[in-house]
């Protein structure tokens, strides 16, 4: 999974351009031609309909301007009247509701924020585990006299400055020499010593280096050349090619812990899954070298994640992994899914983060109805804002959501069926509507058990971790280099969730994976590494001869 260079990169694409033109003669004359929908006649001629279409194309430039030019939060600004319904009584002619001890107006939240910054002490002390080079600095020799008397001064205190400094990364070579013994007399019987298990035979990394290549690409998301100009810097000239076959191999013996992930996955009694794109080279393509491939990520509710890919966007994927799965699927409401949730003891949990996006989209032509909207949504979130400030356990959030949640579901489907009629159901705010209403079920089934999520936002914090490796080196080299992506983003995404260094996880379990049984590789799941192998480490490197 590598794009070696820009030229690489530039040819390829000069490459793809040339055989599009060749493929399709007479496609820069098409190509000036005006689409069939500008001609007048393709026009409809109703009014409402011109109405509807205007609004819609109106709605998609707003929309597109903002994910070009505005901000991607989609937080309503302080000063905007709608503001002030995330926290009080949403509908003033409806009956008076209990609210939650924790929706407090963002006049409280100011003196709060000012009390915190007044408590601010300063920047925060450097940590206490490095290492201390102490720098005794002293006044000239001609200022420690005494100018009155001309006794010598005493030292009485000190001002101590802390400055971060470092070392640049050092490669050291382990050599193991193997001693050879053999009987004096009868010059027979040689015995030498084995070498120690390695994680690649008859090859120079080790396990640090290995665990460097994969934490640089995988967790810092740097693409394998610029790794390569890394080591060269420290003057260990390798090719790519070398740093590919150590991904691939590392890959290779990690499957078993990823594996062993999908089987904890399957368990889980809910699954957070999502989707997205990603291109994969194919030289065998023409007249353009690659295709489009899809990255799958599924995370149990202990935090395991499992990344896999598949050749294309159908149910076939999902439908494969959940083959055996038992349980809650949270997701968005993609039409593959359908097929998984109809005849099978799988129940579809709804994101209402979803569901809010498409309301926020049409705040520029439906303001009142959609602010409206917007804040009722805010005060499910509410409630599961302050069950989490609070700590309420699960056998009590259930109820805390059978009391608070339910009564504001129950008044936001009496106002989207209240606002249905009045809207024109193709319009941007009719489909959210439609789209709120048809998947109703699914977004309130978050209130029928404690372990279950309001939204999917778990799945999306994830799979945005190999989206942003993607917007690095853009491209997957082959298939095989998918699959690899796929199982190395497993870990280091499960890694990071846990709280755990991927490199310190790789370092450790590429020295135990070559001796370790394979009815225990559970242990070396990440999270289970943490809570029992993180502080048994592994025998430190030989002292340099």
């Amino acid at each position: 999974m590598e794009n070696s260079d820009s030229f690489r990169r530039a040819r390829i694409h000069t490459v793809n351009h040339r055989h599009s033109r060749q493929a399709r003669p007479g496609a820069d004359r098409r190509s000036r031609q005006r689409p069939a929908l500008c001609r007048p006649d393709a026009l409809p001629t109703n009014v409402a309909d011109l109405q509807q279409m205007v609004m819609a194309l109106q709605h998609e430039n707003a929309r597109l301007k903002r994910l070009l030019f505005g901000r991607r939060s989609e937080r309503i600004p302080p000063d905007d009247p709608a503001q002030g319904l995330l926290f009080g009584r949403i509908d003033p002619a409806g009956p008076p509701e209990e609210p939650p001890p924790a929706e407090r107006s963002p006049e409280d939240e100011e003196p709060a924020r000012r009390r915190r910054n007044a408590r601010h002490r300063g920047r925060r002390p450097l940590p206490a585990h490095l290492m201390r080079c102490v720098h005794d600095i002293h006044p000239p020799a001609e200022e420690r006299i005494c100018p009155s008397c001309g006794n010598a001064k005493t030292i009485f205190a000190a001002d101590v400055t802390e400055e971060l400094e470092m070392i640049p990364a050092k490669f050291f070579v382990n050599r193991y020499v193997r001693h050879k013994y053999a009987c004096r007399c009868c010059s027979g019987s040689v015995s030498q010593g084995p070498l120690p298990p390695r994680p690649l035979e008859r090859g120079i990394p080790g396990p640090g280096v290995l665990a460097d290549v994969v934490a640089g690409k995988y967790a810092e998301h740097l693409p394998l050349y610029r790794l390569q100009e890394r080591y060269r810097r420290a003057g260990i000239d390798l090719s790519l090619s070398t740093f590919c076959d150590w991904v691939d191999h590392v890959a290779g013996l990690t499957a078993p812990i990823v594996r062993a992930m999908r089987t904890m996955v399957l368990a889980s009694r809910k699954v957070h899954t999502d989707d997205t794109p990603i291109t994969v080279l194919d030289p065998g393509r023409w007249p353009v070298h690659s295709r489009r491939g899809y990255m799958w990520v599924y995370v149990s509710e202990w935090l395991d994640v499992v990344f896999d890919f598949t050749n294309s966007h159908s149910r076939d994927g999902p439908a494969a992994f959940l083959k055996e799965y038992r349980g809650y699927l949270q997701a968005d409401a993609f039409s593959g899914y359908d097929g998984i949730y109809a005849g099978r003891e799988i129940y579809e949990v709804a994101c209402w983060a979803h569901a809010r996006r498409k309301f926020y989209d049409t705040l520029v032509h439906y303001p009142a109805e959609a602010k409206r909207v917007v804040a009722m949504i805010a005060g499910l979130y509410a409630v599961e804002s302050r069950a989490q400030a609070l700590g309420v356990p699960g056998e009590r959030l259930l109820a805390w959501r059978r009391r608070f949640s339910r009564t504001r579901l129950a008044r936001l489907r009496g106002y989207l069926d209240e606002l249905s009629p009045q809207v024109l159901p193709k319009s941007p705010l009719g489909r959210a509507i439609s789209y709120t209403l048809k998947n109703w079920k699914a977004l309130n089934r978050y209130t029928e058990a404690a372990f279950l999520s309001i939204d999917n936002n778990l799945s999306e914090r994830q799979i945005k971790q190999m989206v942003i490796g993607r917007k690095n080196w853009m491209f997957a080299g082959s298939e095989n280099g998918a699959r690899n992506a796929a199982i190395l983003f497993s870990l280091v995404v499960s890694c990071k969730l846990c709280g755990v260094d991927p490199f310190a996880y790789f370092r450790d379990i590429l020295t135990r994976l070559p001796h370790h049984p394979a009815d225990r590789i559970h242990e070396l799941v990440p999270r289970h590494w943490q809570t029992h192998l993180a502080g048994r480490t592994s025998p430190p490197p030989p002292a340099a001869a």
